[in-house]
């Protein structure tokens, strides 16, 4: 797989969604197992928001089936529509948002191991907070929303590759390429025991970049409100940590605009080396939605960000499943490791070949 993600527009229609085959389904299949994001567009357009989520989800679930039987995806999981937004969340006075890098259903689904990589991670560390979560405890697999109202301008949605990330923190911390995706797993499951054993101190209820890619500073396992980059954190944040102050207050750019991306600035130069705008640079894909298309991407090897006017509206459409215990979900989660690590290693070997042929 590629170091950052692509796109992939692709149109399906009402005959092909109804059967369920076809090379247009396959290919939409093809775009979410391997890595990549998927713009779906259903045709005719012009139809009646409640006929365009229950197509959006007829499709989703003809995806999934594709995925089932062709990918390994685990049977056991199911098309999950979530509540519509009553129109995107703002700070006070802002009638746009920027929402930073995360994952959806934070509480449990985040990146973790297989553990067939990782025998002895168990499976109650793929959840973070077991008692306070956002709306539904399932664990989302490949995150997605249909736009219901696109807003003025329309919303932009980011994608980055969490295993990209998880790979460049540990060069930056150790000087040096990883050995293999089993060294690469130890490190990212250390991290999060880390955060996870952490949690008095710092209280988050989830995963944050800082948290992932092992940032030994627990002011970044704080989770800011939203999460939005231009919201204050909370008073007892501040309180736990009081090293945040001067983190919200500035950041190494100069540039970030509130508390929240401020923080985050800070935590990526101390993971990756890299200020928020340099980490966009390095990582970021856009995808302008129109309404009505459904945006999915993998939930847990991938982190996507949105910048959007209070007036826009979607409605989650996630793959998902209750428990990751199986044994379908530890091998269909080796082979999303192993998809993007097999290119990754190659691109090491020719870098050193190169750097020793100088």
């Amino acid at each position: 797989m590629k170091r950052i993600p692509v796109v992939e527009l692709i149109t399906l229609t009402e005959d092909e969604i109804e059967s369920g085959a076809g090379e247009a389904v396959a290919k939409a299949a093809r775009v979410v197992h391997g890595g990549d994001v998927l713009q779906l567009r259903i045709e005719p357009r012009g139809v009646a928001k409640p006929v365009a989520i229950e197509r959006a989800s007829a499709a989703l679930e003809a995806i999934r089936r594709a995925m089932v039987a062709e990918h390994g995806l685990p049977a056991e999981t199911y098309v999950e529509l979530d509540d519509e937004s009553y129109g995107t969340p703002v700070a006070p006075f802002q009638r746009r948002r920027f929402l930073l890098p995360h994952q959806d259903g934070g509480h449990c689904s985040f990146l973790t191991p297989s553990r067939l990589d990782c025998p002895q991670l168990h499976v109650d560390e793929r959840v973070f907070s077991n008692t306070v979560y956002w709306k539904r405890p399932s664990h989302k697999m490949f995150q997605g929303f249909i736009i219901t109202y696109a807003g003025e301008p329309h919303g932009t949605t980011y994608y980055y590759n969490t295993l990209t990330l998880l790979w460049d923190a540990f060069w930056h911390r150790h000087g040096r390429a990883p050995s293999g995706i089993g060294e690469l797993a130890e490190f990212s499951l250390g991290n999060l025991r880390r955060s996870r054993a952490e949690q008095p101190t710092h209280r988050s209820r989830y995963v944050t970049l800082g948290a992932l890619l092992g940032s030994p500073e627990l002011a970044h396992h704080v989770m800011p409100s939203g999460p939005r980059a231009e919201s204050e954190l909370w008073p007892e944040q501040y309180a736990n940590l009081p090293e945040l102050c001067a983190l919200a207050d500035h950041c190494p750019c100069g540039t970030c605009r509130g508390p929240g991306e401020r923080l985050f600035c800070h935590a990526s130069m101390r993971t990756l080396g890299r200020s928020w705008p340099a980490f966009r640079a390095a990582y970021e894909i856009s995808v302008v939605g129109e309404l009505h298309d459904v945006l999915i991407g993998n939930n847990l090897t991938q982190l996507h960000a949105a910048e959007s006017a209070a007036t826009r509206t979607i409605r989650p459409l996630c793959l998902v499943l209750d428990r990751p215990d199986s044994a379908g979900y530890e091998h269909w989660l080796a082979e999303q490791w192993r998809i993007w690590h097999e290119p990754r290693t190659r691109e090491a070997r020719d870098h050193a070949a190169m750097e020793n042929a100088v």
